[in-house]
């Protein structure tokens, strides 16, 4: 078993976590009815869209001058967009509805303040904020960052990961950006790890730098943590070849959540962007055990936490080919492996039994080609 010296990089960054309560050991959350997480009928969702432009019209007339250079959590878009949901959305709905609500919203209210608006008002139960790690991505971090801002983020902590170039200037420019600079590299899952100590909030979104995803493909893992789900997942299922032509990454991450007794999460896994977390989540599992993104899964799922999938976002592609990460048998392939390794190690030497039988092996392999 590899040995790394990664809890000591916490120690002067940690802080107490206020107004979060650890989840009692073995017990499931409740979380909130499918039921009350329905999309709008198409029906009533042409006149609500129309009543959201006109609420949001009438909002737009009264908005200050000052309103354009607020953050949008604490702009009065979200909140006046918050308040008319309670009002008139009686029923939760599904998050390509918010979001087209959202926008009838933010097009009422750009046309009645006179300013052009793309930002996307949702109606939170609590706070979210996001960790971006980035590694000399000075030509793609300002768009990661003019993405994030369209959120109603209360706070984005950028980790410049051993940046040598113009990273730290780029990140400046905004100000929703809060920023932790580390000289020398620490691995994106160690930047994550400490990017999430440092804020309290009650949803975690987690990005890189490297990879500009839009706000809208980003809301839904906020949205789902929201709804009640302790961690939403990158579903890459849809991106990835049939069992027999897949890498040996891929496949441990399909084993380890087999053996956890969740196919249905196939080879997703918290090694991969976009995902967010329940505050909730992190303070019981510990923020260190982020540092090694399979054995805080396993330790979360082994616990009864609730993981779901969003819908795809192809990063795969998008993802930025480094000598280290390309390649037969390279070191960020080993890496990963041995973190499944350790994973399934630290579930052992704490006494957790596999479940019961996922199947034969006839019906694992057409689960897992199934398309």
């Amino acid at each position: 078993m590899r040995k790394r010296s990664r809890k000591s990089l916490l120690a002067p960054v940690r802080r107490k976590r206020g107004g979060r309560r650890a989840r009692p050991r073995g017990r499931a959350i409740a979380v909130r009815s499918s039921a009350a997480m329905v999309p709008v009928n198409r029906a009533e969702e042409g006149p609500l869209l129309e009543a959201a432009y006109q609420a949001g019209l009438l909002a737009g007339a009264g908005a200050m001058s000052e309103e354009a250079e607020a953050l949008l959590h604490e702009s009065q878009l979200q909140r006046t967009f918050a308040d008319w949901c309670a009002a008139h959305v009686k029923k939760r709905p599904d998050i390509q509805a918010m979001l087209r609500l959202s926008r009838s919203y933010t097009s009422g209210y750009a046309k009645g303040s006179g300013r052009k608006d793309n930002r996307i008002p949702l109606p939170l139960a609590g706070s979210a904020a996001a960790v971006v790690c980035a590694s000399n991505e000075e030509d793609t971090l300002g768009k990661v960052l003019q993405q994030l801002e369209r959120l109603p983020l209360r706070e984005v902590i950028v980790v410049l990961n051993g940046c040598r170039d113009q990273s730290y200037p780029v990140a400046r420019e905004h100000r929703i950006a809060s920023l932790l600079h580390f000289p020398d590299r620490l691995g994106h899952d160690v930047g994550r790890s400490v990017g999430a100590a440092m804020t309290s909030a009650d949803i975690v979104l987690f990005t890189d730098g490297d990879v500009a995803i839009t706000a809208e493909e980003l809301a839904p893992f906020i949205y789902k943590v929201d709804e009640g789900a302790d961690a939403a997942l990158n579903d890459l299922n849809p991106y990835l070849p049939l069992f027999g032509q897949q890498d040996e990454v891929t496949r441990c991450k399909s084993f380890l959540n087999t053996v956890l007794g969740h196919q249905e999460l196939g080879a997703n896994s918290l090694t991969a962007v976009p995902h967010a977390l329940a505050g909730r989540l992190i303070a019981d599992i510990g923020v260190g055990q982020l540092m090694v993104p399979p054995k805080a899964q396993a330790l979360a799922l082994a616990k009864g936490y609730r993981f779901a999938l969003v819908k795809p976002v192809d990063v795969i592609t998008a993802n930025r080919k480094r000598p280290g990460n390309t390649g037969a048998g390279n070191a960020v392939a080993d890496l990963i492996i041995g973190d499944h390794a350790e994973a399934l190690h630290s579930l052992l030497s704490a006494g957790w039994t596999p479940p019961a039988s996922a199947g034969t092996r006839v019906e694992v392999a057409l689960r897992r080609n199934a398309r």
